[in-house]
């Protein structure tokens, strides 16, 4: 009795101490870890193991949200969640798997040395959730905003750096470029011309260059958005002052460089990045122990570039007088742009001549050059050539062309035919001979006019003056004007062209013409002095004038009929007594018209009043005739 008392005891001390093995981890179960079925379960005594992180309490158990310190100096993440806890004792001598997954190895490599719980928490859930990577979980893996209301500020985390992640994540771009910086073009036309070929067919902009370059870098990610932040280390030759490294930003970074001579201008750029993999590391004595992952070391990525920069000179210009005489001096003024730091070249001046108005950009068959200079040692800036002196002798358009020979270190330029500010004018000075042709009473003018273009036109206006003394040769015109002819005329092939004015009446006294060559766009003006004897004629007045005849102002008007004449003495016959008579002695007799004094009552001129004469006329021949009637009659009658 006592024997199974003891036993009993015994046994149930036995199993109190199993019990209490069991829940310290000291039973024989526990070598391989603990039960599955119980989740993971903190490891009190080793709570160094664990970075910053959040318990997760699911119905399957317990699991931990955050890093762990399973290697020293990294952060280490579980990808089975419910399995115990990965301490570094299980992972003594345990290689690493590489993983190819950009964007949670950036989140871990950007994020992992937080020392936020919420940011931790959120990593840990990226590294759970990528699909990536092989998992054997026991309790479901899930999003921070799934997890409850303590995992608030863990979703916010989680969104953030999964959102950058697919921005930012490799594998990288190190973009690297060096461009020669453009000057200011000057607005005048360009082009590869000679002075045998004309303007050619090239006549493209040439932009011109400066003793600079533009260093661009840039960081892009495989989304193809620009990286921020990352320090990017340069190596560059070929330029004074150049830095070293720059930060990398949301666009390009663009540093000027500046050289000091024409050369060869290299730059490398290397900067290191986030990496595109993680490692895997699995626990080497169990199989109930979470595998973890880090992420991998940073990579390097690098760029360089290359630009020869040559001198690309150009020269725009301008002459010193764009009206220039015969003996004149003129001079080159003209401004180089685009040679590299301090270099110099020579520059060759030609002057050209030509009989026609040049075009910009075109050489005139007949364009020939007439003088060169050469200016040495020049670099960018403003310069003034030379003197050339204009010949005598000389009419028609000059302007500067500049030629720079090519070589290692410079392109060749040379200017185009005809540039309005190269270009001057020295007109032509026409001249004429005059005289003045006197033939009866008529007089006219002929000039011969030299000196005109071949082919040019020119407007002469002659006119005569009238005097009543013989004029003196003077500068100003004294008389007064009886005529003026504006003619135009065309040089021929000597300059020369011959005209006369018309005719006019030659009054008494002197006549003497001028005559004026108009100016125009190619001839000087030219003017003969008054009073020139060639030019100057006389009428003498004559001894006895002859007045000529007066034509009568109405033809005479032709001689009206005379009536007949009545007979003195009437035949006799017996007076018997008879009533008065009608006053017939008192109608006045008709008198006679004559030359001399026309009667004032009948009008002579036209055929209205040799109609009134003749009817008058044809009234007394018949009144006289009833006279002699009536008395007739009365005589008969007695």
């Amino acid at each position: 009795m006592n024997t199974r008392r003891l036993f009993t005891l015994r046994s149930a001390l036995l199993l109190l101490v199993l019990a209490l093995a069991s829940l310290i981890g000291l039973g024989p179960a526990m070598a391989q870890g603990p039960p599955a079925q119980l989740g993971e379960v903190p490891m009190l005594k080793a709570s160094d193991s664990y970075g910053p992180g959040i318990w997760h309490h699911a119905p399957q158990g317990k699991t931990w949200y955050g890093s762990y310190r399973t290697f020293e100096g990294a952060q280490a993440y579980c990808i089975d969640a419910g399995k115990q806890s990965p301490l570094p004792k299980y992972f003594k001598g345990a290689e690493a798997e590489t993983i190819t997954t950009a964007q949670t190895a950036w989140a871990l490599h950007e994020y992992s040395a937080s020392d936020s719980a919420d940011v931790q928490a959120a990593l840990s859930a990226v590294a759970r959730l990528d699909e990536a990577i092989p998992h054997d979980h026991k309790v479901p893996a899930q999003k921070p905003g799934e997890l409850g209301e303590k995992f608030t500020d863990a979703a916010k985390q989680f969104s953030t750096i999964t959102a950058k992640a697919k921005k930012f994540a490799g594998p990288y771009t190190l973009d690297v470029s060096l461009t020669p910086v453009l000057d200011m073009p000057v607005l005048e036309p360009y082009g590869k011309q000679t002075p045998d070929e004309g303007a050619g067919d090239d006549t493209r902009l040439q932009l011109p260059t400066t003793n600079k370059v533009t260093l661009s870098v840039s960081l892009i990610s495989a989304s193809g958005a620009e990286v921020p932040g990352i320090s990017i280390t340069l190596d560059i030759a070929g330029v004074e002052d150049a830095p070293t490294s720059v930060t990398s930003e949301a666009k390009p970074v663009d540093t000027t460089l500046e050289l000091g001579a024409p050369g060869t201008v290299t730059a490398k750029a290397s900067a290191s990045v986030a990496p595109e993999s993680v490692l895997l590391y699995e626990p080497q004595s169990t199989k109930r122990v979470q595998r973890v992952i880090t992420p991998d070391e940073p990579v390097t990525v690098s760029a360089r570039a290359k630009v020869d920069m040559t001198s690309q000179p150009r020269v725009s210009t301008e002459i010193s007088d764009q009206s220039p005489r015969p003996g004149d001096s003129i001079t080159d003024e003209f401004t180089v742009a685009g040679l590299v730091g301090d270099h110099t070249v020579t520059v060759e001046h030609e002057l050209w001549q030509t009989q026609s108005a040049p075009e910009p950009g075109k050489k005139n068959d007949d364009a020939e050059v007439i003088a060169r200079v050469t200016s040495k040692n020049i670099g960018n800036g403003t310069h003034r050539s030379d003197p050339i002196t204009v010949p005598e002798g000389f009419h028609g358009w000059m302007y500067f062309t500049e030629t720079i020979a090519g070589d290692r270190s410079t392109k060749e330029w040379k200017g185009v035919h005809g540039q309005p500010r190269e270009t001057g004018f020295s007109p032509w000075t026409p001249t004429a001979e005059t005289e003045a042709v006197l033939e009866l009473d008529k007089v006219h003018d002929e000039v011969t006019v030299s000196g005109l273009r071949p082919g040019g036109e020119a407007v002469i206006t002659m006119t005569a003056y009238h005097s009543d003394t013989e004029p003196k040769r003077s500068k100003e015109a004294d008389g007064k004007d009886l005529h003026s002819q504006d003619i135009t005329v065309v040089g021929d092939q000597e300059g020369t062209a011959t005209v006369s004015s018309e005719a006019i009446d030659m009054p008494v006294g002197w006549v003497t013409y001028v005559t004026t060559i108009q100016e125009n766009e190619e001839h000087q003006a030219w003017t003969s002095d008054w009073g020139v004897p060639a030019e100057t004629v006389h009428r003498p007045p004559e001894d006895t004038p002859t007045a000529p005849p007066e034509e009568p102002s109405t033809p005479p008007a032709p001689p009206e009929p005379t009536p007949p004449e009545e007979p003195s003495t009437p035949p006799e016959a017996p007076t018997p007594p008879a009533p008065p008579a009608e006053p017939v002695a008192e109608q006045p007799p008709a008198e006679p018209v004559t030359d001399e004094s026309p009667p004032a009552q009948l009008p002579r001129t036209g055929t209205t009043g040799n109609g009134m004469l003749i009817g008058a006329g044809i009234l007394l021949i018949g009144l006289g005739t009833t006279i002699l009637l009536i008395a007739a009659s009365r005589r008969n009658k007695d």
